[in-house]
């Protein structure tokens, strides 16, 4: 069987080439670290949420390795397809198909795809790693449990990771064979796209699509029914489904809503430990991300009410129209989260933002839909109150600056020259 599945995984060691359907012509722009890495010792460990495209950019290397590489020297083996042990996997190729032993086979390059099913597996990828110098690993899964502590500590030295996030806007205009450039002096123009990649991003599959009730189902059957009845279930050994469920259908109904651990548990009539550790392994699936409440006064940051978010706004608009449609606002701030990887937000007393970027200096951030006055004089107090120089605000389409507060459009953000968090 395991035999079947290799070729079958494997056409190029038959043909010489891949099929265009799996290696379509438009790179992500981290295609480009990935080219950089072929010459590289590291393993490379990609993350990144379902169906972003992990999987084509890995035939895409491909792809661009056939130019130069024996396709017999090139393996690929998705263990979403079928769940084998990693070692096994190897010594069936080396044997049946490479026909040389590791040693004598010179250079070897294996994709590993979605290798969170595969038990013990970073034993074993550190084992052929160390006896064999001329392999050369890439490893990728819909999770961050690839960057587990037991995985990190027996892979210490050996790798580098890369998380792929969702398509962004950028992306998004290249594939639709539009380009940034085309139309960035055209704001109706830039709007209407926008709002169109917001039903849509994160997902290359469907950038051309059109059908609304298609587009949500794709997102709900592929991405969150699959990481709740499948993904987690088999990482966790989750059995409450309905629970998981319940979790996800809150935070995609109110994004960048705090939630208190201990109301949730009541509420949800489960154990706080319970409502606690299947939050985070929804994290860990990359399906929502959260931030924590910043304090300016001891550089620190508190992780009681933290504020949660969908990873990418298409899984509020997957889960309710409704919701998309009446609450813009909420979906801009959940998009500008998600672009600025920001990890806090300021509340104290009845004083909040939205976003906090803590790295070289900090940068005070609001998201409103349509701008203000009292927006404004809100934002110079919380710069003052937490001796930042300058603060932000995202709207829906307003673009000025006032002193030294500056008012981007959403559909500039990701061209903006904003220090992301860290």
């Amino acid at each position: 069987m395991i035999k079947n599945d290799l070729e079958r995984l494997n056409e190029w060691w038959f043909t010489g080439k891949i099929r265009k359907e799996l290696s379509p012509p438009f790179k992500r722009h981290v295609f480009q670290r990935i080219l950089k890495s072929l010459e590289e010792r590291q393993i490379l460990l990609i993350t990144g949420l379902r169906r972003i495209g992990k999987t084509t950019i890995l035939y895409q290397t491909i792809e661009k390795l056939l130019e130069k590489v024996k396709p017999e020297n090139i393996l690929y083996f998705s263990f979403d397809e079928a769940i084998y042990n990693v070692k096994e996997v190897l010594e069936v190729y080396e044997k049946y198909f490479l026909r040389k032993t590791f040693e004598e086979a010179g250079r070897i390059y294996i994709f590993f795809d979605e290798i969170q099913y595969a038990g013990d597996w970073s034993s074993i990828v550190k084992s052929f790693y160390d006896l064999y110098p001329n392999l050369k690993f890439y490893i990728s899964g819909s999770s961050t449990i690839l960057l587990s502590k037991e995985a990190l500590e027996k892979l210490a030295g050996r790798f580098f990771s890369l998380e792929m996030k969702p398509l962004t806007f950028i992306e998004y205009l290249e594939m639709r064979k539009i380009g940034f450039k085309k139309i960035k002096h055209s704001p109706r123009r830039l709007e209407i796209y926008f709002q169109d990649y917001l039903r849509k991003a994160g997902f290359p599959e469907i950038v051309d699509w059109e059908n609304e009730e298609r587009i949500r189902e794709y997102i709900r059957n592929t991405v969150i029914d699959r990481i709740i009845l499948r993904d987690l279930p088999v990482y966790f050994k989750t059995r409450d489904m309905l629970l998981l469920e319940n979790i996800v259908k809150i935070i995609l109904s109110n994004p960048g809503a705090i939630i208190n651990i201990n109301t949730l548990s009541r509420n949800l009539g489960k154990s706080k430990i319970t409502v606690s550790n299947y939050i985070k392994f929804l994290e860990s699936s990359l399906l929502i991300r959260s931030l924590s409440n910043y304090r300016p006064s001891i550089q620190a940051s508190s992780r009681k009410l933290r504020k949660y978010y969908p990873t990418t706004t298409s899984l509020i608009y997957a889960y309710s129209k409704e919701i998309f449609e009446k609450q813009y606002g909420k979906i801009i701030e959940t998009y500008t989260v998600n672009t600025l990887n920001a990890k806090y937000y300021y509340r104290k007393g009845r004083k909040e933002i939205d976003i906090i970027l803590k790295n070289k200096e900090i940068i005070p951030i609001e998201v409103k839909e349509k701008v203000q006055e009292k927006d404004i004089k809100k934002l110079r107090k919380i710069i003052k109150q937490i001796n930042a120089n300058k603060g932000i605000i995202i709207s829906s389409n307003q673009k000025t600056k006032i002193e030294n507060i500056e008012i981007i459009p959403v559909y500039l953000l990701e061209k903006a020259t904003i220090t992301n968090s860290k």
